[in-house]
């Protein structure tokens, strides 16, 4: 009952600070950008991190803790992955699995590199859903 508990908690503190990501985006980044072009467009976290800094110099506005808002977002959401080299951090953030999962996938790309995704879903942890969302993020080199 406990641990049911605890899921639903971190799953409505998870939607809150989602909620709060999206205001964030539309706040700064809607003022000028057309929302839906942003979305179609994943790129790298430095490529994101760039990204910002080039509109916050041509003027746009938010607060430190929108723009930290909007990165985070933009990180989970639309970041392209290599799971083939990608750190532990980046693993866990954009494909949304547990610190066991990583650590599965790690040791497994040591010894044989993953080939697609449903090898990357062949991992305990690994949500095939999740993974299916985001195809058009994961790749394998």
């Amino acid at each position: 009952m406990l641990a049911s508990s605890a899921r639903s908690a971190d799953g409505a503190a998870q939607a809150a600070r989602f909620a709060r990501e999206g205001k964030s985006l539309q706040a700064v980044c809607g003022k000028c950008q057309d929302l839906q072009i942003v979305l179609n467009a994943p790129r790298s976290l430095d490529d994101w991190r760039d990204t910002m800094q080039k509109m916050v110099d041509r003027g746009a506005s938010g607060t430190d803790a929108q723009y930290d808002d909007i990165l985070d977002y933009l990180h989970r959401t639309m970041t392209t992955i290599d799971v083939n080299s990608a750190d532990a951090d980046e693993l866990a953030t954009v494909l949304a699995v547990p610190d066991s999962a990583v650590k599965l996938i790690i040791a497994r790309r040591a010894g044989k590199k993953f080939a697609d995704l449903n090898d990357l879903k062949s991992i305990p942890g690994v949500d095939a859903a999740i993974v299916d969302a985001k195809a058009k993020l994961i790749f394998f080199q």
